[in-house]
């Protein structure tokens, strides 16, 4: 690994800052999170229950499901470091020796990429599927795609509550009233009611699996 530092002409100290800074791009982009946070962000929206729910409890929510779908990546990608003996056994190893470690990570991305996605990207790119600069836009464009066909599902039902509560408030005279003010309470009883936590969740989880 201090070749390639080397070999780029950078100091090593600059290492685990780069690495730090690179982490909220390699979670958003190589991982399970930008799916999940656009489902539970449609989830949030089609309840209007924004204040109900705050964004930070479905920021940790993310969180917590993405390290669930994760977490045997990492632990195959751990086993390959601790067989490898360590950062200490890879110290001074070349590149390819490190990337080694990837290849759980790799296969993850691969199979959740769309094929025409990974088709796509590899034209774009001018390198073959298999290389992160086809593998990572492939799999990240794959995940927005299932992430907002995914919120169409959850967004409609709430929608036709939305239009039911103002006909409802039509009919009766009260057209200044609120949509929310009948539509907000119809909607969490709906979602209870479907045990819509446990649809949503086991769903996303399975859905990598």
């Amino acid at each position: 690994m201090a070749e390639l530092w080397a070999e780029l002409g950078l100091p090593s100290t600059l290492a685990p800052w780069l690495l730090l800074a690179a982490a909220p791009i390699v979670l958003t982009a190589c991982t399970a999170f930008t799916k999940i946070s656009i489902v539970l962000a449609a989830l949030r929206m089609g309840l209007g229950a924004e204040r109900l729910l705050p964004l930070a409890s479905i920021f940790a929510l993310a969180l917590v499901l993405t390290a669930l779908v994760m977490a045997p990546v990492g632990e195959a990608m751990l086993e390959l470091l601790t067989a490898a003996g360590g950062v200490e056994g890879l110290a001074g190893e070349p590149a390819p020796r490190w990337a080694e470690l990837l290849a759980p990570l790799r296969e993850f991305l691969a199979r959740h990429a769309d094929a025409d996605q990974l088709q796509l990207f590899a034209e774009l790119s001018g390198r073959g599927p298999d290389d992160a600069l086809s593998l990572v836009p492939a799999f990240l464009v794959s995940e927005l795609a299932a992430g907002l066909e995914l919120a169409l599902w959850i967004l409609l039902p709430f929608v036709v509550v939305d239009l039911i509560a103002a006909e409802v408030l039509a009919l009766l005279g009260l057209q200044h009233t609120p949509t929310a003010v009948i539509a907000l309470p119809a909607k969490i009883l709906l979602f209870l009611a479907a045990d819509g936590w446990q649809t949503v969740i086991v769903n996303l989880v399975e859905g990598y699996r």
